[in-house]
């Protein structure tokens, strides 16, 4: 068995980190069970039983050292932004280990030069490189010009968390979220610029729908940076009554538990675990193709894909909205879809190879 892993991220239990905390806290939860001595440090985020790393973020690599350097680990599992990996890739350059580092985010804009030679340098000495989708890869290799030796896709698993009547019915009753609604939900939309963008198309379509479904509601959740503009949004379109800003949720599959169509319309992504979730819990899912979305659905048959166009997203919404028959059969399909292919116990036996040196 594997001693010592240790796993450096920037969001960690307790933070607004989204998909990818959710994603670290999955996966050290499957680990915890093949490995002895799983430790993680973190930068946001509250567990008494690990490591806050609690600095500025130029500091955050030397601090994580010197905790490196008491635990001397055989695997160093770093995730997310360069200073996590920097962290590793100096442990790496005194003690023997195995570094291995995941991205998990789209990137937004190519890297400078001197960046990219930077995050170039930090990559060469990783003994492997994962992407939680292929289309990240691409992505990642397209925009930031990096070149890996070795690489692979570590896909998210979904462990859903049952959801009480008691926890349905306070949500209910926190948002006004009347029962005889039909409810489009969108999470983690708030975060980022182009996410937003996307969801602000789906509130564009929302005013061709509610003529003829008066009870068509918008449910968005998580607080994020761009959720003030988002709000102001809504309000120019005056369909504050429709749209519902939860802020972040203790437990993300209520929403999804209460949801008629999970909506995933986005102009950037890599495979978001937000619609994993909605599949798993048999949900309809509309998505827009991009990013990694393709990878887990497969148009009209486990959900549906659509352009990032307002008359697409529309003839989508109306098609399950019309045709229950049909949202049950993808509802079903993306289920199995989940269970067959996104696990936590594949995706951590994969990762045991990849810190074995055998992928």
């Amino acid at each position: 068995m594997i001693n010592k892993v240790v796993l450096i991220t920037s969001y960690w239990k307790k933070s607004c980190g989204g998909g990818a905390k959710t994603y670290l806290v999955e996966l050290a939860g499957a680990l915890q069970e093949k490995v002895t001595g799983l430790t993680v440090l973190f930068e946001e985020g509250e567990d008494p039983g690990n490591y806050k790393i609690g600095s500025p973020r130029f500091l955050f690599p030397f601090k994580a050292l010197w905790v490196l350097c008491k635990i001397k680990p055989q695997i160093v599992h770093t995730h997310g932004p360069w200073y996590c990996l920097m962290a590793g890739f100096l442990y790496r350059m005194f003690f023997r280990c195995r570094l291995v580092h995941t991205f998990h985010s789209a990137p937004d804009e190519s890297l400078p030069v001197f960046g990219r030679v930077f995050m170039q340098c930090l990559v060469n000495r990783c003994d492997c490189v994962t992407f939680v989708s292929a289309a990240l890869q691409t992505q990642i290799e397209q925009v930031y010009e990096l070149r890996f030796k070795q690489t692979a896709v570590t896909y998210a698993g979904v462990k859903p968390v049952a959801v009480t009547g008691a926890e349905i019915h306070e949500f209910r009753s926190r948002f006004k979220i009347p029962e005889s609604s039909i409810v489009l939900l969108a999470q983690s939309f708030t975060a980022n610029k182009l996410k937003a963008e996307g969801l602000k198309l789906l509130i564009g379509v929302l005013q061709w729908l509610l003529p003829e479904l008066p009870d068509l509601l918008l449910v968005v959740t998580r607080q994020g940076v761009f959720s003030s503009q988002l709000m102001r949004y809504v309000k120019e379109k005056k369909l504050e009554e429709h749209v519902i800003f939860t802020g972040d949720v203790e437990n993300s599959f209520v929403p999804v538990a209460i949801a008629d169509i999970y909506t995933h319309i986005t102009l950037s992504d890599g495979l978001p675990l937000a619609i994993l979730e909605a599949m798993a819990l048999e949900k309809p899912v509309i998505a827009t193709n991009i990013g990694g979305i393709a990878e887990a659905i497969d148009h009209m048959k486990n959900g549906i894909i659509t352009e990032p166009v307002e008359d697409r997203i529309l003839e989508a919404v109306k098609l399950l909205i019309g045709d229950g028959k049909l949202a049950q059969k993808l509802a079903r399909n993306a289920r199995m879809t989940v269970e067959r292919r996104f696990n936590w116990d594949k995706t951590s036996h994969q990762l045991l190879r990849i810190y074995e040196g055998v992928n």
